[in-house]
């Protein structure tokens, strides 16, 4: 399957407060706007409220849910697959939205009312790009999805966790790009360290306060994260599933996702692909 294919959008309204999303995952960067309400997002273990006229950023390797906290709750919904939007969009500063998470990193924000029309028509645009498929519609959907994305940095710009790109910051951008192609090999530390000539204990310092994550938990969560897309996806074989995303054996596989995801991968594939 290519990946523009793992696009997936819609605009929807909730009008109870108890039809919440509870944990769920995408395989893919996911972008909300909320136009009408107020909910509740859990993403990992931090807590906001957000308001109409709030962006809210997530990626792949984030669980999250959400409770509607008043409602009619309206809102856009974006998921675009994390490798190929890596693919074309290029600039770093861009992209950190969804790939770096610092400590002090917020996951949404509230946008000023004069940008409001302005993000609604490129989400419209968007949406019908998304229902008529027309040809090399992905194309388009790119392009429009790009023009959002520049709005909201241009606009914004102090909300992205990196604004200007250094030299430390670029070479870490650089590794956690590595890691993305090289995951599913035996990746290490040490063995990263030494194919981009650097101190590993330095490495790991910088890679933390960047990303927000060790390279260790890194690696892990996007082994997890190819895994699930391969459960949800496919009918392949647990052991062959832990084989093709990086993991040395199926009882190591079981025993790092069940920690991770506080269920087992067979457990997983049952519960998300009900009907």
């Amino acid at each position: 399957m290519d990946n523009y294919q793992n696009i997936d959008m819609n605009f929807i309204t909730i009008s109870s407060t108890r039809d919440c999303l509870k944990d769920h995952y995408h395989n893919g960067y996911e972008l909300i706007f909320i136009t009408e309400g107020q909910s509740n997002f859990v993403i990992n273990n931090s807590s906001y409220d957000f308001c109409k006229n709030s962006f809210v950023f997530i990626n792949n390797v984030e669980k999250h849910k959400m409770y509607p906290l008043e409602t009619p709750y309206s809102r856009y919904m974006v998921i675009i697959d994390t490798d190929y939007l890596d693919s074309i969009i290029q600039e770093p500063a861009l992209l950190s939205i969804f790939k770096i998470r610092p400590e002090a990193f917020k996951h949404g924000f509230k946008i000023q009312d004069k940008d409001v029309e302005k993000v609604k028509t490129l989400l419209n645009q968007l949406l019908l790009i998304y229902s008529e498929k027309r040809a090399f519609w992905h194309i388009e959907y790119i392009a429009t999805f790009t023009s959002l994305l520049l709005l909201i940095y241009r606009q914004y710009s102090t909300n992205f966790p990196i604004m200007t790109i250094r030299k430390a910051e670029q070479r870490i951008f650089d590794i956690q790009k590595y890691i993305d192609h090289h995951f599913k090999s035996d990746i290490t530390l040490d063995s990263i360290a030494s194919n981009f000539y650097m101190d590993k204990y330095y490495l790991a310092h910088t890679f933390k306060d960047i990303t927000g994550f060790t390279i260790k938990q890194y690696i892990l969560l996007k082994r997890v994260s190819f895994a699930k897309n391969q459960l949800f996806y496919t009918d392949k074989n647990i052991t062959n599933i832990a084989i093709d995303s990086g993991f040395n054996s199926q009882s190591n596989f079981i025993r790092l996702f069940k920690k991770k995801e506080a269920i087992t991968p067979l457990q997983f594939r049952k519960r998300y692909r009900k009907g």
